[in-house]
């Protein structure tokens, strides 16, 4: 990191500063569920939902798996909803099943144009006959996993509420800060940044903005392969800026050393949107 390009007497005195104006978390309230996401899942299959949900209110447990067997022969299209009863968006895919004397065979369940015995005996076998019974409400029920579903979008919303956070704070401070619309060359490859900064109308800078709430090894692997980012950059005749925040900073000291050592431009949101306009006047 080039702290004495920036006004720093040495690398103590800009981490003091880095550390201090860390963000706490990039967590906003859009972080936690894609409603939209969520409810435009259910809507697509709202008459398939429907006609399974008539399960609910039969209590004979033989009742119900026959009633269910009528339903997926006459109306097809209910097949689809049965893997979202467990939790998975897969249509068709391998099961593993292991005999009470540990023998071990495969079968391959398809929801879309499989046998309706192999899905019935795949319901029984996951309980999902059983649960029926339990269920209110087959919508209330799927709405649940939806959500629980989404969680698993957390990691992508994070990184995109970042690079949002990271665009707007570049353009309140005056820099010409825009969203990549495709690939840039980059040494002898083509890469798409997160952000980039023009000067005059020409790319100035390419930014990779990221945030780590937690250490691990994602803050050491990202520095490492921004090193050779920064070095085809270079070949371009552009300048590399990595913009990174979050808590994990404060105690990730491998990855701090390997990121400031060689990389020339590393900053938290607060001091890019301080520094980079001085960087750009130069």
């Amino acid at each position: 990191m080039n702290y004495k390009e920036f006004g720093y007497k040495s690398k103590e005195d800009y981490f003091k500063e880095f550390y201090n104006t860390l963000l706490e978390t990039n967590r906003t309230p859009e972080f936690f569920v894609n409603w939209d996401k969520v409810y435009s899942n259910l809507e697509k299959h709202l008459d398939e939902i429907s006609l399974l949900n008539g399960l609910v209110v039969i209590k004979d447990k033989s009742k119900r798996t026959a009633h269910l067997e009528r339903i997926l022969r006459k109306y097809p299209k209910t097949r689809l909803i049965i893997p979202f009863l467990v939790a998975t968006r897969e249509s068709k895919f391998n099961l593993l099943l292991i005999d009470k004397d540990g023998g071990i065979s495969y079968t391959n369940i398809n929801f879309s144009e499989g046998s309706i015995n192999d899905i019935l005996d795949f319901c029984k076998k996951t309980k999902i006959v059983e649960a029926l019974g339990t269920i209110k409400d087959l919508y209330t029920y799927l709405l649940g996993v939806e959500v629980g579903s989404d969680t698993n979008a957390r990691k992508n919303r994070s990184g995109k509420i970042f690079e949002e956070l990271t665009l707007k704070a570049l353009q309140k401070s005056g820099i010409d800060a825009r969203k990549a619309s495709g690939k840039n060359k980059f040494g002898d490859r083509d890469k798409t940044s997160d952000i980039i900064i023009y000067k005059k109308g020409k790319i100035f800078a390419y930014i990779e903005a990221n945030f780590f709430n937690g250490l691990g090894s994602k803050p050491l692997e990202t520095a490492q392969s921004y090193i050779n980012l920064q070095r085809d950059a270079k070949k371009s005749g552009m300048k590399f800026i990595w913009i990174t925040d979050g808590a994990a900073w404060k105690t990730g000291k491998e990855a701090r050393e390997v990121a400031f050592g060689h990389i020339e431009y590393v900053f938290n949101l607060k001091l890019a949107a301080k520094l980079i306009p001085k960087l750009i006047k130069k």
